[in-house]
Order: structure tokens, then C-alpha cells, then sequence
């Protein structure tokens, strides 16, 4: 395809789509400098993508795009070994820390068996036992995408929750 094609089909499906592209990504993100990343990832996979979304499944491909693109800012965020480096890290250290590392792993734990069955499993298998989307969507018997699709879910209801907790704490 002509690059000016593809600039002109590009601008039209953004035009047409950046609304309902923004709501997924703050949805699966809910975080300004990881939506900025994903919308970014996002952007760049429509324009690699752009001839699959010319027709009427264009807004199931944006959809996956926007899953896909959630999943690097994240990996971006926590690296691919899984480790959140300590500047990443806002828990507070000393002695008038509210809580503990240990009571926090506790509570994040209670937090995952509290998800749904699949995106528990999906969310431990590939961050806490570094496992491909290919090997998560094998033992969860479902496509790669859905794969994405209940680790993404299971990290925005994380995020909520935690969210809420550390509200309730101030």
C-alpha cells in the first residue's frame, strides 16, 4: 500500500476509533503515565496494522491492539524477569511504615484468589512464574489473545482493589 494511502486510511480510522480506543486503554490501565504508553504502543500497531482495519471488524482489531499494547506498557513498568525495581516501588520504609512487606504480599495474595478462577491463573502464571502468553493460553485451554485478555483483567481489578485499599489506609 502507497504511504499516502496509508497516512490517509490511518488518519480516518483514528479519527474514527481514538474515542473508543482511549476508554479501553484508561480502563485496562487506569494509570496517566501507563495509558500515555499504551495509547502510544496503540498508535503504533494500528499504523503496522492498518490494512486489517479497513472493514467491518476494525474495532475488534483495535480492541486487540489495545490488549496487546496494555501488555507492553505493563512489561515496560515491571520488566520481563517480573522484578518492580525500587523506584518503582512507593512503599514507605521506617519505623512508622503502615504496612509491612509481609502483610502487603498477604494481602496482595488474598486480593488474586479473590479474581475469577482463569485470570488468577493467567496473572500468577505469567508474572510470578514468567510464563509466555502462548504457554498461559495452552494451560488455559483459550487463545493467545484471550490469554492477554484475563491477565490484563486480572491487573486492572488488582489495581482497583489495591487502589481502594490504600485509599481506606489514609
Amino acid at each position: 500500500m502507497k504511504y499516502s494511502r496509508r497516512a490517509k486510511l490511518f488518519r480516518q480510522v483514528k479519527a474514527d476509533y481514538i474515542d473508543f480506543l482511549a476508554s479501553v486503554l484508561w480502563k485496562l490501565t487506569g494509570d496517566r503515565e501507563l495509558f500515555t504508553e499504551a495509547m502510544q504502543y496503540s498508535l503504533l500497531g494500528m499504523w503496522r496494522h492498518i490494512e486489517k482495519l479497513n472493514g467491518p471488524k476494525a474495532g475488534a482489531y483495535i480492541y486487540r491492539i489495545a490488549l496487546t499494547a496494555n501488555s507492553a506498557a505493563w512489561q515496560n513498568r515491571i520488566g520481563r524477569n517480573g522484578e518492580i525495581s525500587e523506584a518503582q516501588v512507593s512503599v514507605e520504609k521506617g519505623p512508622d511504615e503502615k504496612v509491612s512487606r509481609s502483610e502487603l504480599v498477604g494481602i496482595v495474595r488474598r486480593t488474586i484468589a479473590q479474581l475469577p478462577a482463569r485470570q488468577s491463573k493467567a496473572i500468577v502464571m505469567r508474572y510470578f512464574e514468567q510464563q509466555s502468553y502462548e504457554a498461559v493460553a495452552d494451560k488455559l485451554n483459550c487463545t493467545e489473545a484471550g490469554a492477554r485478555s484475563h491477565v490484563s483483567k486480572a491487573v486492572a481489578t488488582l489495581k482497583r482493589k489495591l487502589a481502594t485499599l490504600t485509599e481506606c489506609e489514609e
